[in-house]
């Protein structure tokens, strides 16, 4: 398989010794970017060298049109960016690398996740979501539960006075299946794969609205009041217990990662969420109180913020892999949920990390082929198993 080094290609675009395929390789991987990410340059430099790239590229088409000149800025820029970022000479475009021609390796092709979870009632009665029907698949605890056409479960109320407390109910998603709920107080949650929630089958009557999660949610809380029709009624906080940590809310939307194997990750988009340590330790850490964009990790013992790109955060939701320079090993972990695959290093675990943004609906091969271009590692398909070959 013919491959170009990228470092090369865009050192040819800054001689202005370039052909049409090599723009396009410059071209295809300003594509894969997508955005501009950090660099490690300044601003001042990251324009420097934009306008260095294009007065040599300005000089060799002089003779050109407007507007092929002001297309030809857009990609020096870009180049610029990619060259910062791939400065390193490690990324490679193979421009004969074709959907339908998947090397012998991925003859074994794996397809991506699709929407399924199984619904444990308060009574222990288990429902498989994609074998059941739609329309109303229980009645307990004054509520009545919905499967939707689009394959959504709602929780809907029927009856507020009278009902059994303590009754709960639980929702889970294997690897390779993803679930949205709307629970009784009308909160939406988006579950990833390999997780878990369990709650209330009814919020009447209840003081906080408590939920536990194991593995990756995404929620847009609804804001409930004691008494709705009172005035001066108080907000039924809204709490998310993972391990080693609790969230507590009134209304608002956030993101929260707490898989067994991972550190946890708590992420604010909307409002404003306080994050709380539980446990035995709780004493020695401190509680922090988020904003828009921030994220709070927990690791061991420490609470610490960071400012992050939200969207990215939640892509997951979105159908989408957003990679920004991530170690492999995690790259690999989180295809391994997703595909309901095992990851498998006969040697050691690459050194290296990957930058993209991958849609979750394409087959196994296809994020692989994307990850090869680094021509750093490679991949081999064995039934259920990917091993990873430097």
């Amino acid at each position: 398989m013919k491959s170009e080094n990228i470092k090369t290609v865009l050192n040819k675009i800054s001689s202005g010794k370039f052909n049409s395929q090599e723009e396009k390789i410059a071209k295809y991987w300003i594509q894969q970017l997508n955005q501009k990410k950090e660099s490690g340059y300044s601003d001042e430099g990251l324009e420097r060298v934009s306008q260095e790239m294009w007065s040599v590229i300005e000089k060799e088409k002089q003779n050109q049109t407007g507007r092929i000149l002001r297309l030809r800025l857009r990609i020096a820029v870009a180049a610029a960016v990619a060259a910062i970022i791939f400065g390193a000479g490690m990324f490679y475009f193979s421009h004969d690398a074709k959907k339908n021609n998947v090397k012998d390796s991925y003859v074994n092709d794996i397809n991506p996740g699709r929407i399924g979870a199984t619904l444990t009632l308060a009574d222990g009665k288990k429902i498989i979501l994609s074998d059941a029907t739609n329309g109303e698949l229980a009645k307990e605890a004054g509520v009545s539960i919905t499967k939707t056409a689009d394959g959504q479960i709602v929780y809907s109320i029927t009856n507020s006075e009278g009902v059994e407390s303590g009754k709960t109910n639980s929702l889970s998603t294997a690897a390779g299946e993803t679930y949205i709920l709307t629970l009784p107080d009308k909160t939406k949650v988006w579950l990833n794969a390999a997780s878990s929630i369990k709650y209330p089958a009814n919020f009447a009557a209840l003081k906080e609205r408590r939920i536990q999660l194991t593995g990756e949610a995404y929620f847009e809380v609804a804001k409930l009041l004691s008494s709705p029709e009172k005035t001066g009624s108080k907000k039924i906080p809204f709490i998310v217990e993972t391990i080693g940590q609790k969230v507590e809310v009134l209304g608002t939307h956030f993101n929260i990662s707490s898989y067994s194997d991972e550190e946890t990750k708590t992420t604010l988009l909307e409002g404003s969420v306080r994050v709380l340590a539980s446990g035995a330790d709780a004493k020695d850490l401190n509680d922090v109180v988020l904003k828009p964009k921030q994220q709070a990790i927990l690791t061991g013992k420490a609470l610490q913020i960071k400012a992050v790109e939200p969207n990215d955060v939640i892509a997951w939701k979105n159908g989408k892999f957003v990679f920004e320079r991530e170690p492999i090993a995690k790259v690999m972990q989180t295809i391994s949920r997703w595909y309901n695959v095992k990851i498998v290093y006969p040697g050691e675990i690459p050194d290296m990390t990957f930058t993209g943004s991958i849609s979750r609906n394409d087959d196994i091969s296809s994020i692989l082929n994307k990850i090869e271009f680094t021509e750093a590692i490679h991949f081999k398909i064995e039934e259920r198993r990917i091993i990873v070959m430097q």
